[in-house]
């Protein structure tokens, strides 16, 4: 029976070889050391190398595929670019870094390396795009120059009809302002969109592009590839149901594209969001108050020196300040861009909008009037307005 009541310890066996099973004062031990949680300094150091290495090529490769495939939709077209006879590839690389077609000249040179890029032709390109992919640079450069023998057009957007015409003078002399004029009015173009009447006004009705022609092109056949371009345009858009979409007709949304064309900024969502200021002002019955419909009344394409309280207070078809609705004709030769914002607005109660930078040019978009009169007075502050 063992000493500690209730309990049988079960150790009696042990006692009779004269040791107990706790009794270790013989017992030798050896310390082992114990082992380190931190590993070798070098090890630490390779290894942190290697991490930093990672992050570094992990970086470049980012930033090297942004340059190859840049954000956001292709910019406008180049108007015209010329490739010298002789020139490199890093030439032509560096060319189309200075006109904004590539981001990096740089990485053009390796992209083409890698890509088995043909050599380039020397000559004039007219089919480049601002803020384009490296691989749609490249298509460009593949298809080669235009033919030495075609004349190449360029109508800026955002322009007027007469400065078109200024234009196409430029580009084939032998064609007056004058004929480009009388060609319009004669009847002899004919377009979906602009309506039965030639005597009515063209303006907005040309679409401002880069075209070639051939040397031996007439003023009607310059006018009507413009006019056909134009109509082939808005049928894309959906301008032969504009009605039943917006309520507009598709001259009114001529119009309204035209003044988007004049006023928007650099951002691309800026061109939808003034359809909707300009469409919400429409339907509340409260004149537009777009300055750029104001200047076109006036003659003026800039506005330099701002307008007069005079010019302001001055009633005119054109003059948005004192007079609902749209103005009778359009007021530029609008593009692609602001064809499509005027039949596809942005959703938004916005019924003003200011500049607040110049460079990039961007507004700020408001419904209230309070938030409005606080971006004036800082847009004023800065002289922006």
């Amino acid at each position: 029976m063992s000493n500690h009541d209730g309990y049988d310890d079960g150790y009696d066996e042990y006692d009779d070889d004269g040791y107990s099973l706790y009794d270790d004062d013989d017992v030798v031990y050896d310390r082992v050391p114990r082992t380190s949680r931190r590993g070798s300094p070098i090890a630490v150091t390779i290894v942190a190398l290697f991490a930093v290495v990672g992050i570094l090529v992990a970086g470049v490769l980012v930033w090297a595929t942004r340059q190859m495939n840049p954000s956001g939709e292709q910019g406008p077209k180049v108007a015209s670019i010329e490739i010298p006879a002789g020139s490199s590839f890093d030439d032509v690389a560096d060319i189309l870094e200075k006109e904004k077609v590539i981001s990096s000249a740089f990485v053009m040179g390796w992209y083409a390396k890698f890509n088995d890029v043909k050599p380039v032709k020397a000559g004039n390109y007219v089919d480049f795009h601002t803020n384009s992919s490296m691989a749609d640079a490249v298509e460009v450069l593949d298809a080669g120059p235009v033919p030495p023998q075609t004349k190449v057009l360029t109508i800026i957007p955002g322009t007027w009809l007469e400065d078109a015409f200024v234009a196409i003078n430029k580009a084939f002399p032998a064609i007056s302002v004058d004929q480009l004029s009388l060609t319009l009015l004669s009847g002899s173009v004919k377009s979906k969109y602009h309506g039965d009447d030639p005597k009515a006004s063209w303006e907005g009705f040309l679409l401002p592009e880069t075209y070639q022609f051939e040397e031996t092109a007439t003023a009607q056949d310059i006018l009507q590839r413009l006019v056909d371009e134009f109509d082939s345009t808005l049928t894309e858009l959906g301008y032969d149901n504009a009605t039943a979409t917006t309520g507009h007709s598709a001259k009114d949304l001529v119009i309204i594209a035209s003044m988007i064309e004049r006023e928007t900024g650099d951002p691309e969502d800026e061109r939808p969001k003034m359809a909707r200021v300009i469409f919400n002002r429409l339907d509340a019955g409260t004149p537009t108050g777009i300055d750029a419909t104001i200047l076109y009344g006036l003659g003026r394409k800039g506005n330099e020196g701002g307008l007069t309280k005079t010019e302001l207070e001055t009633p005119g078809p054109y003059n948005s300040r004192l007079t609902p609705g749209l103005p009778p004709t359009a007021i530029s030769l609008p593009s692609e861009q602001s064809l499509d914002a005027a039949i596809h607005p942005a959703e938004g109660d916005w019924i003003y909008y200011v500049l607040k930078t110049q460079s990039p040019r961007a507004h700020v978009f408001t419904a209230s009037y309070k938030e409005f009169q606080k971006a004036k007075e800082e847009c004023q502050k800065n002289g922006f307005c």
